[in-house]
């Protein structure tokens, strides 16, 4: 009896700047996952009316708020490769920026980064917001354990309808 499956290591996230097709891997997957989509309704009022008129104005793009990516010095160093957890600040970092060389107003945007969590969302989306916190700080002040808070924002390129999002979760 073999318990390969029960010892193999669960599908990791990864994201991927689009732009460069730079991918990193994430050393822990997020504990939990917020998913909002917001509904955007004009509000008019009707003189003499009782109630305001509600009129479908847009879906605004769906977040991925708060998601939270742990990064511990001590455990990357038990991991195979050379796991520097300060590579993962820098690639976030390089998504909140215009890449080199973007001259022209429509390509001077920080780069499109591909959210993918196996088995659970698949997403193209912008960082919206990144908040770094440091957890646990060595003697000479090197970094050791600290925390990504990322808020990502989807990027769509066209019109989605409700039959399309509804043949998507089968």
């Amino acid at each position: 009896m073999s318990f390969d499956g029960a010892l193999a290591r669960p599908p990791r996230c990864i994201l991927v700047n689009v732009a460069s097709g730079e991918s990193i891997e994430c050393l822990f997957n997020p504990t939990q996952l917020s998913e909002k989509l917001q509904v955007n309704w004009n509000r008019l009022a009707v003189p003499g009316l009782s109630h305001q008129v509600l009129q479908f104005q847009s879906t605004a793009n769906r977040q991925l708020s708060g998601v939270e990516f742990y990064l511990d010095r001590f455990f990357a160093a038990e991991q195979p490769g050379d796991v520097n957890v300060l590579e993962f600040r820098s690639f976030l970092r390089a998504l909140t920026v215009p890449p080199d060389g973007t001259e022209d107003v429509a390509a001077t945007a920080p780069p499109r980064v591909l959210f993918i969590w196996p088995e659970v969302v698949t997403v193209e989306c912008v960082v919206a917001s990144v908040e770094f916190t440091y957890k646990q700080l060595a003697v000479d002040g090197t970094v050791l354990v600290y925390a990504a808070n990322v808020t990502f924002e989807e990027i769509l390129d066209t019109r989605i309808t409700s039959e399309q999002l509804r043949e998507a979760e089968l």
